[in-house]
């Protein structure tokens, strides 16, 4: 007599949301995890504007990551918007992520992290990445251990959250197959989140206006760095290419011609490189059209920044 056949195991569904503050590599974590670019990168800090979710699908499994700004010292009213942003999306998560760039010493912001996620109650993965670069992982277990002595001292009964310390190079791929292990055994049993289908719900539109700022910002992050707005406008699809139309926008007469260059050169250099990029992402070619427009204060402007997807709607 044949035995029965053995129970299809159970399928597990959550979300990780990946924090830190900026420029610890934690797009490039994300890309490296589910083998796509679903996230711009580049070495500017903020690159990162809005929430983005990448999702890994498998037979038994969907995890989704979401991936948020960076924090850093707010210097204008984009950056507390955004570090507001971030804080604000752990909460329910089953998994935290916090990206840590061991090849620095912890910073103040990674600080701030540490005593925010000490409060919560979601587990911990601390992710010591850069890992390539150095490390000063004892640095950063201080760091922890110093914010749970802080508490305990106002609230001794405190219990904190549960915490994992791994260390990876996303560049490299160092370390991420021990990762990935530990993220599917933390993911509850449910129901897929999303169809399993599907790699990213990020809107095209804001996927296209990202590598063309990323594409402005590796060439202008001195001059410009927090100047620079992206809105795709329209996207024609033909059988054979893709037209783009966008508009990049700055706060100051004085940025237009900067971001024009000499003769048109800057912003056809930027132009030609994230058409470059795009038709390696979307194995087609794309054709942009791009202008550049002065808008005051933009940064400040609500319906601009839901315009730009760095507001929830």
């Amino acid at each position: 007599m044949n035995s029965p056949p053995p129970p299809a195991p159970p399928f597990r569904a959550g979300i990780a949301v990946i924090v830190g503050r900026a420029n610890t590599g934690k797009s490039s974590l994300l890309n490296a995890l589910l083998g796509e670019q679903v996230a711009v990168v580049s070495p500017v800090a903020q690159t990162t504007r809005r929430p983005i979710r990448g999702i890994l699908n498998e037979d038994t499994l969907q995890i989704t990551f979401l991936d948020t700004p960076g924090i850093r010292r707010a210097t204008h009213s984009l950056s507390s918007m955004l570090n507001k942003t971030a804080r604000g999306l752990v909460t329910g998560a089953d998994v935290i992520m916090l990206l840590l760039d061991t090849s620095r010493p912890p910073q103040n912001e990674d600080r701030g992290w540490m005593k925010k996620l000490a409060t919560e109650n979601e587990p911990i993965f601390a992710i010591l990445n850069k890992r390539d670069l150095g490390s000063h992982r004892a640095a950063y277990e201080e760091a922890w251990t110093a914010t749970l002595d802080t508490i305990r001292a106002r609230d001794p009964a405190y219990t904190p959250p549960p915490l994992r310390w791994f260390e990876t190079s996303a560049l490299q791929g160092r370390g991420l197959p021990k990762l990935l292990d530990a993220l599917r055994r933390a993911m509850p049993e449910s129901p897929p989140l999303f169809p399993t289908d599907i790699l990213t719900d990020d809107p095209r539109p804001f996927f296209i206006a990202d590598v063309i700022r990323a594409q402005i910002n590796t060439r202008l992050a001195k001059e410009l760095p927090h100047a620079i707005a992206v809105a795709v406008d329209q996207i024609e699809d033909a059988d054979d290419h893709v037209t783009v139309r966008a508009t990049i926008y700055v706060e100051k007469s004085s940025q237009r011609p900067i971001v024009i260059g000499k003769r048109g050169k800057m912003i056809r250099n930027i132009r030609l490189a994230a058409q470059k990029d795009l038709a390696a992402i979307y194995a087609k070619p794309h054709r942009l059209e791009l202008w550049v427009k002065v808008q005051a204060n933009w940064s400040r402007n609500y319906w601009l920044l839901k315009k730009f997807g760095y507001v929830n709607p």
